[in-house]
């Protein structure tokens, strides 16, 4: 016999076969997929809300050292307000400019009428 009588191609006609469905296999993966479904969205939960609450934390210590330093701009502020509007220093740079108190009779108040009266 020759090798040719092995070489022949047979067609096969398997579109009527199906497989059949494995019922036992089909609970397994449903129990499976129930018992672990909770479990993992669970663990996302807690994932999220840690990461969130990180978030949080990180928000609020950024507020936190604004709120520092606009505290220590404020305590700076109020304190160079102060030197600023000093009478001693006032009064020299009155002096320094050529200026006096006024005379009596130098001020005049002026009645605006329908306006506001002090």
């Amino acid at each position: 016999m020759s090798s040719l009588a092995y070489a022949q191609a047979k067609r096969v006609e398997n579109l009527r076969v199906t497989r059949e469905r494995d019922r036992q296999r089909g609970r397994e993966l449903a129990t499976l997929l129930a018992a672990t479904l909770p479990v993992a969205f669970a663990l996302l939960a807690y994932a999220a809300l840690h990461i969130e609450t990180v978030r949080v934390g990180y928000q609020r210590e950024a507020r936190v050292k604004a709120a520092i330093a606009l505290q220590e701009e404020n305590r700076r502020l109020r304190a160079e307000l102060a030197r600023a509007s000093s009478p001693e220093r006032v009064s020299a740079l009155a002096a320094k400019k050529g200026l006096s108190p006024p005379r009596p009779g130098q001020v005049q108040f002026v009645d605006v009428p329908g306006g506001k009266s002090r």
